[in-house]
């Protein structure tokens, strides 16, 4: 009789970079592909950055990110003085939404710090992705 191991518990978390993937091939609007490789590499260090952040700050930072986006989000897509500032509100944003219940999804990409139902990260049609495909950090 052979013993197998026991299965592994979910982990309650992703680390301290969260998951963050590429769907752009299953979303039906998505920022260029300069756009979507940029907060692949942004939003897990933002995610990072606000990892041992208390509520509070996580609720400033948001309000932060908010606000440029609302008055810059146009420099951030076509350029502008507050290009640089607006596009890493954007980042911070997708990483405080990467927080909540499911993650989130918006510019051809996915973002979450828990495992959950539905994770375009741990489905099927992602279990071996190539490089290209997909940014587990």
């Amino acid at each position: 009789m052979q013993h197998e191991p026991a299965p592994q518990p979910t982990p309650d978390a992703h680390g301290p970079f969260g998951r963050v993937v590429d769907v752009r091939k299953d979303a039906p609007t998505s920022a260029s592909p300069a756009w979507v490789t940029w907060l692949l590499f942004m939003v897990p260090l933002c995610i990072a950055e606000f990892r041992d952040l208390p509520e509070f700050e996580i609720a400033r930072v948001s309000a932060r990110a908010a606000d440029l986006i609302a008055s810059h989000g146009d420099d951030a897509q076509y350029g502008g003085h507050h290009q640089r500032s607006a596009r890493t509100a954007i980042a911070k944003g997708l990483a405080v939404l990467a927080r909540a219940d499911g993650g989130v999804t918006a510019l051809g990409i996915h973002a979450c710090v828990r495992p959950h139902v539905g994770c375009p990260g741990i489905s099927p049609t992602h279990s071996s992705p190539s490089k290209h495909e997909e940014r587990d950090v």
